[in-house]
């Protein structure tokens, strides 16, 4: 839990990109990035809205596989409709005014309370410096902390401060927890702030190979790499071995 180098495509990235040449930078990036991975997974997205053929009216309330090739939806229709918008802005000043708005609102449920969270308990910013990075490098931890400002009033100082807090409080990299078992896969950018490795016999980690952000938590599919199989079975002894004793003394208990 600290301000780092993390990389998360989402709403909120979006809010660090202005100038004229971030959204072109962007979505060269991703699309490349796309690109690279259509060719070894047979992923069927596009960045181009009107690159592929609508289905049947309904198809957008579908749940999205990404793993299946025949699921040829647009990317972007899939985030824009995800969001409750038409479109996204790439407008820094306008994305400020929103995240301002106090009142109750269909689109971008949650992100100014994301980012309060972020602003006043333990970062989490998001940064593409790495020269692999496939997506825009101009977010970077400046631009991020001056949003903290802009729209709750909150200075740098005050926010490192509010991390600090956090990581002596919940203990950081050693949170000496009971029965937690830490699962992340290496693909998952947010892992890098993550306990990867176990701490001890109540403190386990579980690092699954090539598997990204929650996707041991997805439904399972024919798809599913035999690491992300394994590791669901992993998780699914472990719960046992927790639980195991505490099932076997209820039942004794209501005897």
């Amino acid at each position: 839990m600290a301000i780092g180098p993390v990389l998360w495509l989402g709403p909120l990235l979006l809010v660090s990109l202005w100038g004229s040449s971030a959204p072109a930078s962007l979505l060269r990036r991703l699309g490349e990035h796309i690109q690279r991975f259509q060719g070894s997974s047979g992923l069927g997205l596009s960045l181009d809205p009107g690159g592929v053929a609508l289905p049947k009216e309904g198809w957008l309330e579908q749940p999205l596989d990404p793993f299946n090739a025949s699921n040829r939806r647009s990317f972007l229709q899939v985030v824009t409709h995800s969001l409750g918008q038409k479109c996204l802005s790439f407008s820094r000043a306008e994305t400020v005014a929103q995240l301002k708005v106090t009142e109750t609102q269909v689109a971008g449920v949650g992100d100014r309370q994301w980012l309060y969270q972020t602003c006043t308990e333990f970062g989490y910013y998001v940064t593409c410096e790495v020269p692999g990075c496939p997506f825009s490098q101009l977010p970077a931890l400046p631009s991020q902390l001056e949003l903290c400002e802009q729209v709750f009033g909150f200075s740098a100082a005050s926010i490192a401060q509010a991390v600090s807090q956090t990581n002596s409080y919940y203990g950081g990299q050693t949170p000496g927890a009971t029965q937690v078992l830490f699962v992340n896969g290496d693909v998952d950018p947010w892992h890098v702030l993550s306990i990867t490795q176990p701490l001890g016999p109540s403190e386990s980690a579980l690092l699954i190979p090539n598997a990204s952000h929650c996707l041991d938590m997805a439904p399972e599919r024919p798809s599913d790499s035999p690491s992300l199989r394994l590791a669901r079975q992993n998780i699914f002894q472990q719960l046992q071995t927790w639980l195991g004793p505490a099932k076997k003394s209820q039942v004794r208990g209501g005897v």
